[in-house]
Order: structure tokens, then C-alpha cells, then sequence
């Protein structure tokens, strides 16, 4: 879950391009896109998808809409932890692409911002499925598209935040190398270009704070990063994508009774779907179980064990959470222990 807003990040990457375009001069084709990122933010994916197809009977034949519906459809996957919507994105990712390819030279640094979006999602959906390599490749082709489109027009704000993106985790990957000149730690910038998205952004803003919050609690500023979160629920009240990165701040800042809080709304937002693998429950619950851990809890921190090894998981979330749910019956049993002791 904590790279689920990587996707809405490439989705609107776009936007500011568009909105420079011709094609997106056009006010209501404006709104329109800012109601499927509004709408995918608040997890109402089926509207977002309606709306995204009212663009595409404003634009036909525009790579816009088959582009945002991939978006959507990606980020529901990454939301709920699953691939039961692949068949659906790739046939409207294989569109968009084909799309952007016929894009007039006129419009070059458009259609590279199309182009690195695009491949950045194949790269996403490489990473999710454990195939580094191929990930690592055609994320490094995705960033390459994006930077040649700031290239030739350096007003497309929005563009860093992906480059920024890329600049950060990379340099992260490599922390252990950054001393040679060949690996420049590059954290500092790719942080400084995220911020710029939000500042100078048109439709990027709160999907590059969101980014932005992750990055913070990743390089050791969680309390930031719960500033960021709290400024969009105000946008965006009892987003999952924003309680996240509020939950995993509190957590990381040591505030646990707080992280309780938020990692509460979060399970019972999540549980009583009906699309619900447990891949999310489960690792909720080990959250919950953490924090009365810290808060010296131990009959609450049993009951969220419990809990966890109760949650019904299909066979690839359970492949994925087998060694969470090993170290819970270590816990479990080491907490029955320690209770049946205090009890005597």
C-alpha cells in the first residue's frame, strides 16, 4: 500500500500537458479530468470510470481518456491489493499508446509525457509482480520520455513530479553507493522537485503531497509527513490514500494511540468490502498488534493477533503474507504465555 499513489502520480502527469495543449483549452474537458482524479482520490472508481468515458466523447480519438481509465483502473488494483482488472488496463493502456504514437511532431513533448506515463505503469505492474529487472528497465525508458519532455518545455510542472519520484527512490536503492561519483545521492533533489509539483502544479497538487508524505516518512521526517496527510483529508475527507500515510506517520513518529486511531478507520473501511482479498486486512492488523505492543498492551495486541490470523486470505495474499502470519503465532503463542503467567 505505501506506494499506491505512485500510479496517480503518472496519471497526472499528464494533465498539466494537456491543459497546455490545444486540445485541453477547452474548459469542460478541464473539468472533466479534474473529477476522474477527484473521483479515484475519494476510491469512487466506477464514477471516475464514467467520467472518463464523457471525455472520451468530447475527444475521440485523444489518448486522454483510455490513459485515465488505466489510472483508475491501476490505482483500484493497487488499492485492494489485487490484479482483477489486468485484462481491463491493458486493453485501455495498448489504446492510449497506440493513441499518443499518432500524436502530430507538432506536439513531441506532449506525446513523450504520454509515452513515459505509460511505460511507467508497465514498469509498476512489472515491480508488483516481482520481475525487477524488466521494472527497473522500462522505468528507467519512462523517466527518459519525461525528462525529454521537460527538456523542450520546462513550464510542464507537473512532469517533476515523476522525474522527482524516480530521483528519490533510485538514489534510495542505492544509498550503500552513493559515495561514488558514478551513483550521486540524489534524495535532496528528487524530494525538492516533488515539492515543486505541489507548488506549481495544476492538477497534480495533492497526488504529488501525497507522494511527497511517503518519501517524508521513508527519509525519517514522519511528522511532516502527517502535516501533508491532515491537509488532504481536508480536500479529500476519509480517503484511504491520505489515511495511509496519516497512520504510518503517527506510527513512525511514535505517536501510537493516534496510529490507532487512523489504522482503525482504515480496517473498517476495508473489511466489510466485498472486493477484499486480507492482503490489507492482515497487514493492518499487524499495525494495530505493533502499536498496543508499544503501548504495553498485550491483551489488545492478542486480540489484533487473533484477528489477523482469523482473516479469510485468497491463495496469492496468503503466499505474499506467510511470513507475517508466522511471526503472529510466534506472538500469539508468546503472549499466552505471558498472560497465563500474570493471571496466577
Amino acid at each position: 500500500m505505501r506506494y499506491l499513489l505512485l500510479p496517480l502520480c503518472l496519471v497526472s502527469l499528464n494533465l498539466q500537458a494537456q491543459a497546455r495543449s490545444v486540445v485541453f483549452e477547452d474548459s469542460t474537458a478541464q473539468a472533466i479530468v479534474r473529477r476522474v482524479v477527484r473521483e479515484t482520490f475519494m476510491m469512487q472508481y466506477m464514477q471516475a470510470l464514467s467520467t472518463a468515458d464523457s471525455l472520451e466523447a468530447l475527444l475521440p480519438g485523444h489518448p486522454a481518456a483510455p490513459l485515465l481509465k488505466a489510472g483508475v483502473l491501476y490505482c483500484r488494483m493497487l488499492d485492494f491489493e489485487d490484479r482483477l482488472d489486468v485484462e481491463e488496463f491493458e486493453k485501455n493502456y495498448t489504446l492510449a499508446w497506440k493513441r499518443a504514437e499518432k500524436l502530430d511532431k507538432s506536439l513531441r513533448p506532449e506525446k513523450n509525457l504520454y509515452l513515459g506515463i505509460l511505460l511507467g505503469f508497465k514498469s509498476l505492474l512489472h515491480q508488483r509482480e516481482g520481475q525487477w529487472w524488466p521494472a527497473v528497465r522500462l522505468g528507467m525508458k519512462s523517466v527518459g520520455y519525461l525528462k525529454s519532455c521537460l527538456d523542450e518545455d520546462p513550464f510542464y510542472s507537473d512532469a517533476y513530479l515523476g522525474v522527482g519520484t524516480y530521483k528519490y527512490w533510485r538514489s534510495r536503492a542505492t544509498d550503500f553507493i552513493n559515495w561514488l561519483p558514478l551513483f550521486p545521492d540524489e534524495k535532496k533533489i528528487g524530494v525538492e522537485m516533488v515539492r515543486s509539483a505541489i507548488e506549481k502544479g495544476l492538477f497534480s497538487r495533492e497526488i504529488a503531497r501525497s507522494t511527497l508524505a511517503w518519501i517524508l516518512i521513508d527519509n525519517g521526517h514522519p511528522s511532516e509527513a502527517v502535516s501533508l496527510s491532515l491537509e488532504g483529508l481536508k480536500s479529500y475527507p476519509e480517503s484511504r490514500f491520505y489515511l495511509w500515510t496519516l497512520a504510518d506517520g503517527y506510527l513512525h513518529s511514535r505517536q501510537w494511540r493516534k496510529a490507532t486511531v487512523e489504522f482503525q478507520k482504515l480496517y473498517d473501511s476495508l473489511h466489510p468490502l466485498k472486493r477484499n482479498n486480507g492482503y490489507n486486512e492482515v497487514g493492518l492488523c499487524k499495525q494495530m498488534a505493533r502499536c498496543y505492543r508499544n503501548l504495553n498492551d498485550p491483551r489488545t495486541e492478542l486480540v489484533w493477533l487473533e484477528r489477523g490470523l482469523a482473516v479469510p486470505l485468497d491463495k496469492e495474499a496468503k503466499k505474499r503474507r506467510e511470513k507475517d502470519l508466522e511471526r503472529f503465532r510466534r506472538l500469539k503463542d508468546d503472549l499466552q504465555k505471558q498472560l497465563a503467567t500474570t493471571t496466577k
